[in-house]
């Protein structure tokens, strides 16, 4: 019988251990390896040796527009892309900078979840324009 697949999507990459979103994958991902076929997108910047699986874990390396402000929402976009041609069986997002992309899944009949903290556009070093666009997708 075939797994059903998740994507993950929203962190660094996996086994990358930044911030809380990244610490929150590498101990989730193996636990849901045991029973689902699980695909984590990374940030391909990060990574120089870019293994395809690493615990039972897919994963895939996309590119970014590498800037301070346009990394997650540009990585967000491109990974959503790709993994709806995947067809993944759930779409998982981590940083509520991703919630928009949950609308192009809603169109595609997709089903998605997202988790976040919900403070992302308190961070202190987050400028204004950063911080509206933080707290509009907080807010979806």
């Amino acid at each position: 019988m075939r797994k059903p697949t998740i994507a993950i999507i929203g962190s660094k990459g996996y086994p990358f251990v930044y911030s809380g979103y990244e610490t929150f994958i590498k101990e989730l991902a193996p636990r849901l390896a045991n029973k689902y076929e699980v695909h984590i997108y990374c940030h391909r910047s990060l990574f120089q040796c870019r293994r395809k699986i690493i615990d039972g874990i897919h994963l895939h390396y996309l590119p970014a527009i590498e800037t301070k402000w346009f990394t997650h929402p540009t990585h967000g976009l491109l990974c959503t892309i790709h993994a709806i041609a995947m067809r993944y069986d759930l779409y998982f997002y981590v940083n509520s900078c991703n919630g928009p992309f949950g609308h192009i899944l809603k169109a595609f009949k997709k089903d998605c979840v997202i988790n976040t903290d919900g403070l992302e556009w308190l961070r202190p070093q987050k400028v204004a324009d950063c911080i509206q666009y933080q707290a509009i997708c907080d807010g979806l």
